[in-house]
């Protein structure tokens, strides 16, 4: 991104937004007390838990986007935060207006400017989604083509990255205090930092479409909407237009189907690819018509190392044998462990996590292993490298759409030839290495 695409923060901006954030997190933590004493006078139990919760996402909300990103973000990371906070994160929704096109043009290059068919309405038309960073707008060109237009808010570079960097001097602060002693925490905030600046990005969610794009062409049935790669610009992102987004498959025979090809879009590109969409909630992952799935919108998306890539397919692989201790063993050569580590235990505790655990969609609760797993992790002082915890996100967020369309699905039957392929892959890359000379 340009030097005007990527913002910097001034020290006076960072700190008059730091001062107002310090303000509202000091009145909504008083607010919390007020909450907690009332319930304790009150008769009754249970009162506290739903207005706790209220309160949280009534803060969040209050810090703004980047802070109701970053909250969404880290309801998927249930090695960091218990389940029920995960789970009260999760129902955030940014409070975002819609934006007509309006001044928005202003970003269009003269190209894209010069092929939009004349439409005295188009300035004050609505988008079809709206989003916290970005709208997306229906549009036609001179051609007859009808392109989704996904253009960035006025503003919102310089507001997040602003957020950001406030966000990560509190970290820094909140890393001192005694409960949060050993945790990682500013290590976490540059993760969800770095997640949330890629989705300002457009040149690198351009890329991303068309590397899916290639990358699933031979996977039946999968479709990645074409990009226009000469009308896109720093702040808006020009792509085909698919009507039948909003005619979504539901349960039954088409919608097994649907969820199979879900599953296999999602294996090829973490096994083969070393390519994780962590955002494959229905709005982005479309089921149908039929069996066919469309993947949109790779504004959240991460390339695992090689390293990380090999680590997942080889824990995915003993997962699906049944060998806890390879799963371990794994996982502790991929965590940071603390000073009062116990390996052999963890080892017992995560053979003991993988026997216990079933293999369809109906017995298989993945959110329910992954907060297993992570809750072992913290109990032993381990802490997961994101780049490991990146596809199990992916996988979580996909669960709930394969379960709704197919209930009695094998994840493993069906990630069984992926497997297969990405480890002989490697078998044969290792075999020519050691061939070579030198």
């Amino acid at each position: 991104m340009s030097h005007a695409d990527n913002p910097g923060v001034t020290v006076a901006a960072g700190l008059v937004r730091g001062l107002r954030v310090c303000l509202l997190l000091t009145v909504r933590l008083a607010l919390l007390g007020a909450i907690a004493l009332r319930c304790s006078l009150s008769p009754g139990k249970g009162r506290f838990a739903p207005r706790r919760d209220a309160w949280l996402l009534a803060t969040v909300t209050a810090l703004g986007p980047a802070f109701v990103k970053a909250a969404q973000i880290l309801s998927t990371r249930a090695d960091v935060v218990p389940r029920h906070v995960a789970r009260v994160l999760s129902t955030l929704h940014a409070q975002v207006r819609p934006l007509p096109l309006g001044g928005a043009t202003r970003h269009f290059g003269p190209g894209l400017r010069h092929l939009l068919r004349d439409d005295p309405g188009l300035a004050a038309r609505p988008p079809v989604a709206a989003g916290t960073i970005a709208c997306v707008y229906r549009a036609t060109l001179t051609d007859g083509r009808t392109v989704a237009l996904k253009v960035r808010r006025p503003g919102i570079a310089r507001q997040l990255t602003t957020d950001l960097a406030v966000m990560q001097a509190l970290a820094r602060l909140a890393a001192r205090l005694p409960p949060l002693r050993g945790v990682p925490v500013a290590d976490i905030t540059r993760q969800l930092a770095a997640s949330l600046r890629g989705q300002l990005d457009f040149d690198r969610e351009r890329r991303s479409l068309r590397f899916l794009a290639d990358n699933l062409a031979e996977e039946p049935h999968v479709r990645v909407p074409a990009v226009y790669d000469d009308l896109c610009g720093p702040e808006v992102l020009v792509m085909e237009y698919l009507d039948h987004l909003h005619r979504p498959t539901t349960a039954g025979t088409d919608g097994e189907q649907a969820a199979v090809t879900a599953l296999r879009a999602a294996y090829h590109m973490l096994f083969l690819d070393g390519f994780v969409h962590c955002d494959l909630h229905p709005g982005n992952l479309v089921c149908g018509p039929g069996r066919d799935v469309t993947l949109v919108d790779a504004g959240f998306t991460v390339r695992l190392t090689p390293h990380a890539r090999d680590k997942f397919t080889d824990f995915f692989h003993a997962m699906g044998l049944g060998d806890g201790r390879a799963c371990a063993d794994i996982v502790l050569s991929t965590a940071r462990p603390g000073p009062d580590t116990d390996t052999d235990a963890f080892r017992r505790d995560l053979a003991a996590l993988v026997d216990s655990s079933g293999t369809t969609a109906a017995t298989f609760d993945l959110m329910d292993f992954a907060v297993r797993l992570f809750a072992l992790q913290r109990r032993h002082g381990l802490y997961a490298d994101p780049q490991f915890v990146f596809p199990i996100l992916s996988l979580l967020v996909l669960e709930g759409t394969v379960r709704s369309l197919g209930p009695h699905l094998d994840f493993r039957a069906v990630a069984r030839p992926y497997l297969t392929i990405a480890l002989m892959e490697r078998a044969i890359a290792q075999a020519q290495r050691r061939q070579e000379p030198g």
